[in-house]
């Protein structure tokens, strides 16, 4: 299972003074840093309910195969809830849980401050 929490790192491992927030490269901590996984959430939470097509043609630049592999992952950690219909031709839609809705409200702020040019060259 993904770690969920902040590691408060104690002044054995950490060289930081002090206690508090140890950084660590994120990619070694989560899966959330995979490519494609946090679009994937805003774009979902965006829409409420999204099918894979849905998905792959609002995610620009994405593969068939990425994205499937980061649905399964996002629905082993319990971000995404994926409802099958017994329908022909089969359907399956995509939602976030309530775990899912956190996470995105908790990167939008900084996705929008990233976007808001607060960062460009002068």
């Amino acid at each position: 299972m993904a770690e969920t929490s902040i590691h408060l790192a104690t002044n054995s491992e950490c060289k930081m003074k002090g206690n508090g927030y140890c950084p660590r490269p994120l990619e070694k901590t989560t899966f959330l840093s995979k490519k494609w996984a946090l679009s994937i959430i805003v774009t979902i939470g965006n829409f409420g309910t999204l099918r894979f097509n849905g998905l792959l043609n609002r995610i620009n630049g994405i593969t068939q195969k990425t994205l499937a592999e980061r649905l399964r992952e996002l629905e082993g950690h319990n971000l995404i809830t994926r409802t099958a219909f017994s329908e022909k031709p089969p359907r399956v839609e995509y939602s976030l849980t309530l775990s899912g809705e956190k996470v995105r409200k908790a990167i939008l702020p900084l996705i929008k401050l990233a976007e808001s040019n607060t960062f460009s060259k002068h």
